[in-house]
């Protein structure tokens, strides 16, 4: 095609006026299709990011992502239904996370680092409660030898005489240092209902841990330990009543991911798609 445009050109000059106009179209078309795979190969990308998000809005009546999993079911849990715009689950008995994992666990299995939050709600009477985030691995052992091992931002709501509730950052059954801590200065709120942000974050195998009590505040940080653990790593949000009797009501407002909060749907992904496609036309 080029050598037979140099050939116009040295015919006359009408010929290469048309010749020029030719090329013109030629490049705009090739800019319209370059525009067009660069748009598809973001876009395909970004669907992929979204497809590995961990968030979740918990809105409508179902969990909206798709790669939840229940380590054990609770009994009764909604979405929307008892608190519209939250995920509720109704406290069982003989739940902890603390020795064993026995609590009612959502989760997810990821790959590498994560950084998510979410707002929760405890309401608990006469009972020892636990509910927050947890990075947990079935494939290693804990500091005793068993097999499991967990990290968890606690909320811990105390029973018996304390009546009382504290945040806690542990391993399994381990608080004692590695930047751990059994009792979150600063934090002792009464019996009943409450109200509070957590966030979790893995780095590498740096786990760091923050909390605060609304949402403009700054977050507060708890805690940062050291770990190694294999992947996937079930990223989760778990709901339990440690002893025998007492009752509880758990609500997760939302489960965020700060690190891809990717959130546009499958269906405007495709008018883009579209949209950038007709300009070869």
């Amino acid at each position: 095609i080029g050598f037979g445009i140099l050939i116009l050109l040295k015919a006359q000059l009408p010929v290469r006026n048309c010749a020029f106009n030719v090329l013109k179209r030629i490049k705009m078309k090739m800019n319209a299709f370059c525009f067009s795979v660069c748009v598809l190969v973001c876009l395909l990308t970004l669907r992929i990011h979204a497809a590995e998000s961990l968030g979740d809005p918990f809105e409508g009546n179902k969990l909206q992502n798709k790669n939840w999993k229940w380590s054990d079911e609770p009994k009764e849990w909604d979405i929307g239904k008892t608190k519209s715009g939250w995920l509720y689950i109704k406290g069982e008995r003989n739940r902890n996370l603390w020795g064993d994992d026995t609590t009612n666990r959502l989760y997810q299995e990821h790959n590498g680092d994560f950084d998510i939050a979410t707002h929760l709600i405890m309401d608990y009477k006469d009972a020892s409660t636990v509910m927050g985030p947890a990075a947990y691995s079935s494939k290693i052992k804990d500091r005793k030898n068993r097999p499991g091992e967990w990290v968890t931002l606690k909320l811990w709501g105390r029973g018996g005489g304390d009546k009382n509730a504290v945040i806690q950052y542990q391993k399994r059954e381990f608080d004692g240092g590695e930047g751990l801590v059994g009792t979150h200065p600063g934090f002792l709120d009464p019996m009943g209902e409450i109200d509070l942000y957590m966030r979790m974050k893995r780095k590498g195998d740096t786990f760091t841990a923050w909390w605060k009590r609304k949402t403009k505040d700054k977050w507060e940080k708890v805690g940062e330990t050291e770990h190694k653990f294999p992947d996937p790593i079930e990223v989760s949000i778990y709901s339990g009543i440690a002893d025998a009797g007492g009752e509880m009501d758990s609500y997760y407002e939302y489960f965020e991911d700060l690190m891809n909060p990717f959130s546009i749907s499958a269906g405007e992904r495709l008018s883009v798609i579209w949209g950038a496609l007709k300009q070869l036309k």
